[in-house]
């Protein structure tokens, strides 16, 4: 999977907004003053001219069925909802930041676009934050990961967690339990960002959240294992026979059940079944499990 890196992006236009040659331009650093005095309107601004910064979303899938379906609806009919574009400082001069619709810019450079309608903005960090993560959250499924860094931010720059909630439409304690997301290392939150398919928002929460972990190492070593565990099915050979993909369904099952990563070598005849814990809780889950099974057989 092909990811851009938002952070890049914002390096490379940035080099080419504040770089050494002026081109002739004058006082290169500060030509787009003038946009101060539109902040608030419409204006058309080449797409060449807006930076994109690190913001909610980090990554931007550009192989993605979707991506190229947007690259495509673009091309053919344009861009059918305008950008919001931030008027900022900083102390190379006045640019141009996009707040919202940072992949349909990304999209609109790709097919081709060379200017494209926005409205223009000034913004504190909280309600920029707010108004990225609001756009993302409506138009297209955040990863997890993301969404709790972006409430994380709201919380530093002085919400509280009440009028974060209310702001999202969202239960308090779900609010908690995102803020919880974004505190754990940037290891774990690296790997539950760069696979999705593996770590759904459903599995972080039920299996993650839900458990308590003695130290980050062991939440980090429950994540690999996971990992591990999903990388292992995905290269397993296929066509096997019925008995032996029951018996791999219910090692599957039994790994849903208790959180923990089920390991099945052999076949119906014979084999070895492994079950890895890391704390009491997790030895718990799996002695209520088979505890389940056996009542179930009997």
């Amino acid at each position: 999977m092909k990811a851009k890196k938002i952070a890049e992006s914002a390096e490379e236009m940035k080099n080419k907004l504040f770089g050494q040659a002026h081109d002739g331009q004058g006082d290169q650093p500060n030509r787009f003053s003038v946009y101060l005095e539109h902040v608030g309107k419409t204006v058309t601004i080449p797409t060449s001219q807006i930076t994109i910064e690190e913001n909610v979303r980090k990554e931007v899938d550009v192989d993605s069925p979707k991506f190229i379906e947007l690259v495509e609806s673009i091309r053919r009919d344009g861009l059918l909802q305008n950008l919001v574009v931030e008027v900022k400082e900083s102390e190379a001069g006045i640019y141009l930041s996009c707040v919202s619709g940072q992949r349909r810019l990304m999209a609109a450079r790709v097919a081709g676009i060379e200017k494209v309608v926005c409205l223009l903005k000034r913004y504190g960090q909280a309600e920029r934050v707010s108004t990225g993560l609001t756009e993302n959250l409506v138009r297209q499924d955040l990863n997890c990961i993301d969404i709790a860094e972006g409430y994380a931010a709201l919380r530093q720059a002085g919400w509280s967690e009440e009028e974060i909630a209310a702001r999202f439409e969202r239960g308090q304690r779900t609010i908690h339990r995102y803020l919880v997301i974004a505190s754990w290392p940037a290891e774990v939150r690296s790997i539950m960002r760069r696979n999705p398919e593996v770590f759904t928002t459903r599995v972080i929460f039920k299996q993650f959240i839900s458990r308590e972990f003695r130290s980050e190492e062991e939440l980090l070593q429950a994540v690999k294992a996971r990992l591990e565990l999903f990388e292992g099915k995905e290269s397993e050979p296929q066509g096997q026979d019925p008995a032996t993909e029951r018996i791999k369904s219910m090692a599957t099952s039994l790994s849903k059940q208790t959180g923990c990563a089920v390991s099945l070598r052999g076949t119906e005849e014979k084999g070895t079944l492994s079950i890895r814990y890391l704390n009491p809780q997790d030895l718990q889950r799996i002695t209520q499990a088979l505890e389940s099974l056996e009542a179930h057989q009997q």
